[in-house]
């Protein structure tokens, strides 16, 4: 996944997740967040984020790596097909690390990039997703506003989206919940597969009527 917060990554690799599982292909999510919550604990404040806080970078650095780490393991310990890599993978230089690191694996990388201009919606997200998540538990609901605000301008100052340029990259890139994507290199099944649900998938709520 790619993308700065509060676009849908962690909904998005979700149910790519439940839509290979019934498909019967083993897959599963690797959060890496999760990972950063297990090592340096939830409830960390937006300066955690900051690019020039070279004490949280080094700690962002390990939960990546270590979540990492056991994504490539479990694709040879049990059997795995699709691992689905759940972070912000916001820079070329984390994009290529990635790569480097998965190609000495011998595991192919699809790139899936949600980008989000539509205030309303991020807002949205913040305040049904974010805000309820472990790293905002117990914590007054405009206070945790504020703060994850700060987190995304955090990331918005370091935030480089795919470019062609970039090099021989796999990817999708979902703009405005779907309503343009752009397809680059997607070759075999697999990848066909995930690119028809994801133009088919609808990140937004939606109403449903029901008449009789």
């Amino acid at each position: 996944m790619v993308g700065l917060p509060a676009r849908g990554k962690t909904y998005i690799a979700q149910k790519i997740c439940r839509y290979l599982t019934w498909l019967g292909i083993n897959t599963k999510v690797f959060n890496v967040g999760n990972y950063r919550r297990k090592l340096h604990g939830a409830n960390q404040p937006h300066t955690f984020f900051d690019p020039r806080n070279k004490t949280g970078e080094r700690s962002r650095r390990e939960a990546a790596a270590e979540a990492l780490g056991d994504l490539l393991r479990w694709f040879e310990e049990e059997n795995g097909v699709v691992a689905i890599y759940d972070a912000t993978n916001s820079t070329r230089e984390r994009r290529t690390w990635l790569m480097s690191e998965c190609a000495r694996a011998d595991v192919q990388v699809l790139f899936i990039e949600s980008v989000c201009q539509d205030e309303s919606l991020i807002l949205s997200n913040i305040k049904d997703v974010k805000l309820s998540s472990p790293d905002y538990v117990n914590m007054d609901p405009d206070k945790a506003a504020e703060d994850f605000r700060a987190r995304i301008e955090h990331y918005e100052e370091q935030y480089e989206t795919i470019e062609d340029t970039e090099g021989g990259l796999t990817y999708i890139k979902l703009i405005n919940v779907g309503s343009q994507v752009v397809i680059k290199m997607i070759q075999g099944y697999l990848q066909s597969r995930i690119v028809y649900y994801l133009m088919n998938l609808h990140i937004a709520p939606r109403s449903i009527f029901f008449s009789r």
